[in-house]
């Protein structure tokens, strides 16, 4: 048993610290090879995108195949698929500026709607869940994207730091790394909470 924990707690150790090794290298080539200067068509938002939907998806599976947590699990599938939603609004605004208001919209009265039809499935799931492992790193991605992400990585902040030396690359490059390793924790967790639920 013993034997067990140890070689999970190495195989978390070593995920998460090649995730982290992973955000500066796709940083670098986008800057040095690809030369995008981290626009909205770059590798960084792509991996984004990518970490947050496998993210909604997982909890989309997980809120069938557990009904006595299917509130709480419909909820966070719902927030992670409009966060998705939000970071490729790049490409919805191929129909109009700001449309991607519209899906967000649709999502958030779907998933409240749900949300509210299983409200007994969310209280206590939610207390469980909230002393495991995986609802730490999910949490804390989650603090770090819409939080840490958008303080420190304003460009207010780097243009009186950086005075006559500032060049909104450089803002956009610290943020656009702070976003890609919040949605890195948020992808950790759930690929976790994932492998847990199939060990059982």
């Amino acid at each position: 048993m013993k034997n067990n924990q140890a070689k999970s707690l190495l195989f978390e150790f070593l995920a998460l610290a090649i995730l982290m090794l992973l955000i500066p290298f796709f940083i670098s080539v986008d800057i040095t090879i690809l030369k995008n200067g981290l626009s909205e068509v770059s590798i960084t938002e792509f991996m984004q995108e990518v970490f947050i939907l496998i993210s909604a998806i997982i909890f989309y599976k997980a809120s069938s195949k557990e009904p006595e947590s299917k509130g709480l699990f419909i909820l966070m599938a719902g927030l992670f698929t409009m966060m998705f939603i939000r970071e490729g609004d790049y490409y919805l605004d191929a129909v109009f500026h700001g449309f991607w208001k519209v899906p967000v919209a649709i999502v958030l009265i779907a998933t409240l709607y749900y949300a509210v039809k299983n409200k007994t499935t969310i209280l206590q799931p939610l207390l469980t869940y909230s002393q495991t492992k995986m609802s730490t790193y999910i949490l804390i991605g989650f603090l770090i994207i819409i939080v840490f992400s958008r303080t420190f990585g304003t460009g207010s902040l780097w243009r009186d730091i950086m005075g006559d030396d500032y060049h909104h690359v450089y803002k956009t490059v610290i943020q656009e790394g702070i976003e890609l390793f919040g949605y890195s924790l948020v992808f950790f967790g759930s690929m976790l909470f994932n492998r847990k639920k199939k060990e059982l």
